[in-house]
């Protein structure tokens, strides 16, 4: 879909928000992507700003403004985490659209005047999904074989109805894992929409997320409690809908994104246990037996991934460091919140 040449959006201006936290290199290559395709856009669209927050102060502002005249900078001198940092740049912005963006994103194209026409066309929309690809997502439209959990694809990833105890039990006892383009996986992950075309979703990924500021601000905002990341965007695609709003995929809107780097930069050890501790909170929105019964999954999960560990002929990851991550996790599903000296210091460092 081509943007309205010349066409004048109700949509008045669009800020990036861009969270950083030892990622320079991811971080410097997102806002020259997001710059170019600022100087892309023609007369007549949103006016697009920018609001980066430096957790833990790792870079320079004039580096920063070498990128992007005009930033808007905030440093927090330690890591409050994605979420309350991102609360802090929305109080800052001054779009009425909020477009999160994570550093390991780079803009196609010019994806702003195609945001701007998707809220302005549908005013039901509180929130717009650009199309995340990259080389393996497919690009016209065909329904396609979902990748296997540890090695998830965009198209895999970015699109997902909310998690509920099937799909828990799906993920959590491996069948997803042994089974990865099964029915229930692929109506989930709406597999067989066709990505060409918009599609209004339960939630889509944070990576690149365009959301109305007044329904930001009446949802409350990312929920503070996931710290250090993971699930605040769940979090938010489910309070948004409950505030009666649309969630849509807009496919002519384009970012690339690579994935992964805040776990890589963990390590799975480290990652895993902080990931289930949020999935827990989450799911507080269960009532008391699905509680109860999600962690028992997590548990019987945890303890399935140990048992097989030892057959598993390759693995993505060190072995020894898989073996703690799920030690730790199932730890957690008994009641045992990870609280090593090594996890507290990385609540305080990491993203």
């Amino acid at each position: 879909m081509a943007a309205r040449e010349g066409a004048k959006t109700a949509i008045h201006g669009i800020t990036i928000v861009v969270v950083s936290w030892r990622d320079r290199e991811d971080l410097f290559g997102c806002l020259e992507s997001l710059s170019a395709a600022r100087g892309r856009a023609g007369a007549g669209g949103p006016e697009i700003s920018l609001v980066v927050v430096d957790n833990g102060g790792h870079l320079r502002e004039s580096a920063i403004r070498s990128l992007w005249p005009g930033a808007h900078w905030i440093v927090n001198e330690t890591n409050r985490g994605l979420g309350p940092a991102a609360n802090q740049a929305a109080a800052a912005a001054t779009g009425d659209i909020l477009l999160f963006m994570n550093p390991d994103t780079r803009a196609e194209g010019e994806p702003y005047s195609e945001i701007a026409r998707a809220f302005d066309e549908r005013p039901e929309v509180v929130a717009v999904a650009p199309r995340l690809i990259d080389t393996g997502t497919p690009s016209n439209g065909a329904p396609a074989r979902l990748a296997p959990p540890d090695r998830e694809d965009q198209f895999t990833f970015q699109l997902r109805r909310l998690p509920t105890l099937g799909s828990d039990a799906r993920q959590l006892l491996l069948f997803d894992h042994l089974f990865p383009n099964n029915a229930g996986r692929r109506r989930d992950r709406y597999a067989d929409e066709n990505r060409d075309a918009p599609i209004a979703v339960e939630q889509a990924a944070g990576a690149a997320l365009a959301v109305r500021r007044s329904a930001f601000v009446t949802a409350g905002g990312f929920d503070e409690r996931f710290t250090p990341a993971w699930f605040e965007d769940v979090d938010l695609c489910d309070r948004l809908a409950r505030h009666g709003g649309t969630i849509l995929y807009w496919p002519a809107a384009r970012f690339r994104h690579e994935g992964g780097a805040s776990s890589r930069k963990l390590g799975y050890d480290r990652f895993l246990p902080i990931y289930y501790e949020n999935a827990l909170r989450y799911r507080r929105r269960y009532s008391p037996p699905a509680r109860l019964i999600y962690r028992v999954l997590l548990g019987a999960g945890m303890a399935l991934r140990l048992a097989a560990l030892p057959f598993r002929p390759s693995l993505p990851r060190p072995r020894a460091e898989a073996a703690r991550a799920y030690a730790r996790t199932l730890g957690l599903a008994l009641g045992v919140r990870p609280g090593s000296p090594e996890n507290a210091a990385c609540r305080s460092r990491c993203t």
